[in-house]
C-alpha cells in the first residue's frame, strides 16, 4: 500500500515512527520495521514523500514470508503514523 504525503516535515515523521516502535534499518532512514509491518520512505518532489507499506506474512516456502499489500490492518496502521504526526506537529 503506498501513501502519498505532501509538505511533510521529515524529522517529524521520524519521530513519529520512533514513537510507535518502529526501527530504522538504513542509517539514511528510508527503511523502517515494527513487528510485521515494513516501511519504505522516498522523496516525492520538493516537501513530499511517498510511504509505501506491506506486512510480512509467514509462508512454509523460501524466503519463509510474503508481503501482503492489502488489507484493513495497513490502513489502520498508516491511520495511526498520521495521527501520530499530526499531533507531534499540532505540539510544535
Amino acid at each position: 500500500m503506498r501513501k502519498d504525503l505532501h509538505r511533510v516535515n521529515q524529522e517529524t515523521l521520524y519521530q513519529a515512527l520512533s514513537m510507535l516502535g518502529y526501527t530504522k534499518l538504513n542509517p539514511d532512514q528510508t527503511e523502517w520495521r515494527h513487528q510485521q509491518f515494513h516501511i519504505f520512505l522516498r522523496k516525492r518532489g520538493k516537501r513530499g514523500l511517498t510511504l509505501s507499506i506491506h506486512e510480512d506474512v509467514a509462508s512454509p516456502y523460501p524466503p519463509f514470508h510474503r508481503a501482503k499489500h492489502n488489507s484493513k490492518a495497513l490502513e489502520q496502521e498508516i491511520q495511526k503514523i498520521i495521527d501520530t504526526y499530526k499531533k507531534l506537529r499540532s505540539q510544535k
